[in-house]
């Protein structure tokens, strides 16, 4: 086994433990200094690269198809995430809304879990032939619900890698 997959099986098996419940000082700094560092691996293989002092945690992307309700001035749309990040979501809509709506949305969670509640801001609309590819920022989103969405996505990140 190359050192590469013993060190993520060593972050594996530290993630399962800090989805248990709370870790030891010196484990919860480990924990948070291996998740950057897995982080940055995914940012540099997504081919991101990130300024100096910015957080890969809170920038890396997972593909990934999950429910959102968006709640827009003509209406309530349910659609699918391409991908999410700490930061926000990307879909494809037919019709974008305009750039200064901010929507309110409800991103269902993987398994049970309760739904990311909250609203968005549109930070850019790119066409797609006859539809939109349209990324929101979440806008005030709680850190318990930050820390709550990051679990989510390195659960989904490390479920890629076997």
């Amino acid at each position: 086994m190359s050192s590469a997959n013993v060190w993520v099986e060593q972050f594996r098996e530290l993630h399962a433990r800090a989805r248990k419940g709370p870790l030891s000082e010196p484990d919860k700094r480990r924990y948070l200094a291996e998740r950057e560092r897995f982080a940055r691996a995914l940012t540099a293989a997504q081919g991101m690269s990130l300024p100096s002092g910015l957080s890969a945690r809170r920038n890396f992307r997972v593909a990934q198809g999950l429910q959102v309700d968006l709640e827009l001035a003509t209406g309530k749309l349910r659609t699918m995430t391409l991908d999410i990040s700490v930061g926000g979501f990307s879909v494809m809509l037919h019709k974008p809304p305009p750039d200064s709506e901010e929507p309110g949305f409800s991103l269902r969670m993987p398994g049970n879990a309760d739904p990311l509640v909250g609203r968005a801001k549109i930070v850019s609309v790119q066409r797609k032939l006859a539809t939109h590819r349209v990324s929101f920022m979440f806008q005030g989103l709680a850190e318990k619900d930050a820390e709550r969405l990051e679990m989510t996505l390195f659960d989904l990140a490390l479920e890629r890698i076997k």
